[in-house]
């Protein structure tokens, strides 16, 4: 049986041998736009916060780039999802530009970041991440704006000791001096202990408030009470 089956195996070996595999070398078609619409990609019409629009643009490279979209195609499946605003502001900035003109992906992420991610906006928030504090902020709080804030301060957190290094100077004074001693080995440890901080704090006044508060209530004199005495009674 052993035998017979080799036999086989040998002859259909060579039956197949002059045919070539077809699928040896061979690259999957690139996706059309009616195909990549219905993998529903991300949307964009605008955003207030500049990060945002960054945000989408790489998804949106992501996206195509997972779904084999052909590199030529990139601006034409992009700007296929702008919407609204976005959308109008593409349609202007392709209508002034010299007939037959073929933009290049990476022309039109120049373009859109000129007009979705201005410079002038991002050296602002740049300034208000430099001068960021916890304040009233609890550490929640703090460490949302940080990070949001951070991002348009890349070189000021391009290390994670220099991010720690502006963390901890943005922290509320007593939080700061109970982490002096504290030498944390990444930024997540630090909020961590930025947190458990501030939990031992809060419980440590709150039993200082209940003291204060049952301190003040027996120290008062004692009133004398009032008793009524019916008149007859008196009488």
């Amino acid at each position: 049986m052993m035998q017979q089956f080799e036999l086989n195996r040998q002859f259909m070996t060579g039956v197949m041998a002059p045919f070539p595999n077809q699928n040896a070398h061979q690259q999957p078609a690139p996706i059309t736009l009616p195909e990549f619409v219905r993998l529903n990609p991300s949307i964009f019409r605008n955003s207030t916060n500049p990060m945002d629009a960054d945000d989408w643009l790489r998804h949106i490279m992501f996206e195509m780039e997972s779904a084999n979209v052909a590199p030529a195609s990139y601006v034409t499946f992009t700007t296929f999802h702008l919407k609204g605003s976005a959308a109008q502001w593409w349609e202007s900035h392709w209508g002034m530009l010299p007939a037959e003109t073929v933009t290049t992906w990476q022309e039109f992420q120049l373009a859109f970041r000129a007009r979705h991610i201005p410079q002038g906006l991002i050296d602002q928030k740049k300034k208000e991440f430099r001068k960021l504090s916890q304040g009233t902020m609890t550490v929640d709080e703090y460490q949302r704006k940080f990070l949001e804030l951070s991002r348009y301060a890349a070189d000021d957190v391009c290390t994670d000791a220099r991010k720690q290094e502006k963390f901890r100077e943005g922290l509320c004074r007593d939080i700061k001096l109970t982490l002096v001693a504290h030498d944390c080995a990444d930024f997540v440890t630090l909020v961590s202990q930025a947190f458990r901080t501030e939990t031992s704090l809060t419980e440590y006044q709150e039993s200082l408030k209940r003291a204060r508060d049952v301190g003040s209530s027996s120290s008062q004199p004692a009133q004398k009470r009032r008793v009524w005495i019916p008149q007859n009674v008196h009488h």
